[in-house]
């Protein structure tokens, strides 16, 4: 082999080692998303303060009680430190060469690209393409995700049944024009559950979807590019159902996921109780278990809102549901659902991004690690050659 040989050789190698993948998050359109949510907020906020005293409302914020509106941030705090450890504990049972922090920075992700698209959908598939970052399988990042996704299912669900037991007085405000919205998210909350287990688990689920797409493939101009995607779809879904099946056999492993997801959920479903007590509305602490049942039964009730994080559904659910409350006004409620809302969307979203940030910069540090090890291997088996 010539020396100008193994030169192209091993830049051809170099090349072929420095190849990135296309991103799936384009820039550009991430800040359109975030333009729509605020624009969707503002709209929102004028709408529903236009039928209250402005002045009253932020009067009554100005003079919230620090020490419990102290408190439920500090509920906020820990639900965000505890919420990744449920996808933690599912990767660990596979025993994925990855870090710890990598699935819990990715675990963090998640509530900055729900909040940004409609029906909140979009922090599953970016948590999918984060773990491909970290050289594991698309098949298997879906099943991580998936598991993790119906064990947050099953936790809510608990919660929403649960709030049930007071639905005569959750749903008191509500008018019969209205309160079809309660049936409608209750519905879709359980329906989702029921239809990620079986996309986790059931081959049936799998043909059927194939044989939509097949079916699709008649036509000229669609089966033109689709019927060869038919075959790599199917081997997608059968791998990733098989890395759920293999998560859902770690019965003990699932379980603790639940239960994280679950304890999780006490502290964000906490919040509300302790911002109403910092507006000086009048709640003993055995009311503790109804506010948070109440605050579950306000997002469950608006869960088919298209909105980015449902915003202007969870916004009037959250101000009709509380004010049935003794002592919680229309400027109390309206004053509370603010900070509710500014700390459990657009602060915990604020959270999550920076998390995604850190974890793009943790990926090119170790992809820059990489490139000087393949450059360094590469430079040795070209003067081995010679």
């Amino acid at each position: 082999m010539t020396e100008k040989n193994i030169e192209n050789n091993n830049e051809d190698l170099i090349n072929n080692s420095k190849n990135k993948e296309k991103k799936p998050i384009n820039k550009k359109k991430l800040i359109a998303e975030i333009l729509i949510v605020l624009l969707i907020s503002a709209v929102t906020f004028t709408i529903l303060l236009s039928f209250q005293d402005i002045s009253e409302v932020w009067h009554t914020m100005q003079n919230a009680n620090l020490k419990d509106l102290g408190i439920a941030i500090a509920c906020l705090i820990l639900y965000t430190l505890i919420w990744p450890f449920s996808l933690c504990l599912i990767a660990k049972a596979k025993n994925l060469k990855h870090h710890f922090i990598d699935s819990y920075l990715i675990g963090y992700t998640e509530h900055f690209f729900n909040g940004i698209t409609p029906f909140s959908t979009g922090g599953q598939p970016i948590q999918i393409y984060l773990y491909t970052k970290r050289k594991i399988t698309a098949a298997e990042s879906t099943g991580l995700i998936l598991t993790n996704f119906v064990a947050y299912m099953i936790a809510t669900n608990a919660f929403a049944i649960a709030a049930l037991v007071f639905y005569g007085k959750f749903s008191a405000n509500f008018t019969p024009s209205t309160v079809w919205m309660v049936g409608l998210g209750f519905a879709m909350n359980f329906f989702t559950l029921v239809f990620m287990i079986l996309m986790a688990t059931c081959k049936f689920i799998r043909d059927f979807f194939k044989k939509i797409l097949l079916s699709l493939c008649k036509i000229k101009f669609l089966g033109k590019f689709l019927t060869k995607l038919v075959p790599i779809f199917d081997n997608y879904c059968a791998n990733a159902q098989t890395a759920s099946k293999e998560i859902f056999s770690h019965v003990w492993t699932f379980i603790g996921a639940i239960l994280i997801r679950g304890l999780a959920l006490v502290f964000y479903y906490a919040i509300p109780f302790f911002i109403l007590r910092s507006l000086d509305v009048s709640l003993a602490w055995n009311m503790l278990p109804l506010i948070m049942l109440a605050s579950a039964f306000a997002i469950t009730t608006m869960v088919w809102v298209p909105t980015p994080g449902g915003t202007g559904g969870i916004e009037i659910a959250f101000t009709t549901i509380f004010t049935t409350f003794a002592g919680v006004t229309a400027s109390i409620g309206s004053a509370g659902m603010l900070i509710w809302r500014g700390i459990t969307y657009y602060f915990l979203m604020l959270i999550s991004a920076i998390s995604y940030i850190i974890f793009e910069i943790k990926v090119k540090h170790n992809r820059k690690k990489e490139s000087v090890i393949n450059d360094t291997c590469i430079t040795n088996r070209g003067q081995q050659d010679i």
